[in-house]
């Protein structure tokens, strides 16, 4: 009797471990599925490149172009001004592109270098951080086209394209200055790169012409997006005084719309994420460069070099007041549309100062 029962235990025991075996075989596939490893580095996992590669209706070339992103496509903001030049611009030239989104800087190199390897023919480094690897990869690919938002170092296969929206950061401190009450406005914005210094100095300079007693507060959160540290900076400057802020991150219009206070958007017309309180924002269309540098390289003549796109292009300007204009004194609407003409015209030239700011 003993014996029977040992082996009925015996067979119980092993029918439930083959059992948890055939269970954990069938399931471990699925711990770690190799797409979901694919999106952390930002790259378009291969099941899903349809989706999210556009190749034009009417090809016209052969000429594939790819961009590589800090951020998320999406986030209202810089690599939404990318992202939405670079589709347009293809789709009218008709030409294959892909992109991928939200890589880090650790990561740049090896997505801009596996784009080379698949053999696009020209490549955006859509950062202001992307340059040492940018150059790392042109390289190794001579006849690849590289276009970096900001590099040290040029080669003759590789070229940089700038964000002088500067000119535009001037016009917004003059708007800001001269529609504060408190006499203290802010600026928040993610990293202290040369562009952004750039900016700064003009947000300040403008704000100083409009008013010589103008305090200007300004915080780098030291990243590119992160909206949580921005509402937290925008809310230390509110409670400095600072009754106007300069929108240069997501995040810092959900801290003037809980304060109540006038915000000023940036690359993208941000009035929808706060109706009542973003007045206008600096816009910034990328579109211009982006035809023009792959239009170039289709027709064989590109050459290495900057390329700007300020005011004068129709590329840098201010989005519509949405109805808001009626806070805006007169006499402040018409300095800024004088200043905006005088520097559209070549009459008046920002200055492009990028050094620290104490």
């Amino acid at each position: 009797m003993k014996k029977r029962v040992l082996l009925i235990l015996f067979c119980f025991v092993l029918a439930s471990t083959l059992l948890f075996a055939a269970c954990n075989t069938k399931t471990e596939p699925t711990a770690a599925p190799v797409i979901e490893e694919t999106k952390t580095v930002a790259e378009v996992p291969a099941a899903e490149k349809s989706a999210d590669t556009s190749v034009a209706t009417d090809k016209k070339s052969d000429v594939k172009v790819a961009m590589v992103l800090s951020g998320p496509i999406n986030d209202d903001d810089w690599n939404s001004v990318g992202y939405n030049g670079l589709k347009k611009a293809c789709e009218e030239l008709g030409v294959e592109f892909a992109y991928s989104e939200s890589v880090t800087d650790a990561d740049a190199e090896r997505v801009i270098r596996d784009y080379a390897a698949r053999g696009y023919r020209l490549i955006f480094a859509h950062s202001f951080s992307f340059g040492e690897a940018t150059l790392k990869v042109a390289k190794d690919f001579p006849e690849t086209i590289f276009m970096a938002g900001t590099a040290n170092e040029l080669t003759e296969n590789m070229g940089t394209y700038d964000n002088p929206d500067y000119q535009g950061a001037y016009l917004a401190g003059m708007l800001a200055a001269g529609i504060s009450k408190t006499g203290t406005i802010g600026w928040v914005d993610g990293m202290a790169s040369p562009n952004m210094l750039a900016n700064l100095h003009a947000y300040q300079a403008g704000a100083l012409e409009m008013n010589p007693e103008i305090k200007v507060l300004h915080t780098f959160i030291g990243s590119w997006y992160d909206p949580p540290k921005a509402k937290e900076a925008a809310i230390a400057q509110i409670e400095q005084g600072a009754d106007v802020l300069s929108s240069q991150g997501v995040g810092v219009i959900d801290a003037a719309i809980e304060k109540k206070v006038w915000a000023l958007g940036a690359m993208t017309d941000q009035n929808f994420m706060g109706p009542d309180v973003v007045l206008t924002s600096v816009m910034w269309d990328l579109y211009p460069c982006i035809k023009n540098v792959t239009q170039e390289v289709i027709d064989g003549t590109w050459k290495s070099g900057n390329r700007s796109y300020g005011i004068a292009d129709g590329a840098v300007y201010f989005a519509e007041y949405h109805g808001l204009d009626s806070n805006i004194p007169a006499d402040v609407l018409e300095k800024v549309n004088a200043k905006f003409d005088a520097i559209k015209t070549g009459e008046f030239e920002v200055p492009h100062d990028t050094s620290e700011v104490k």
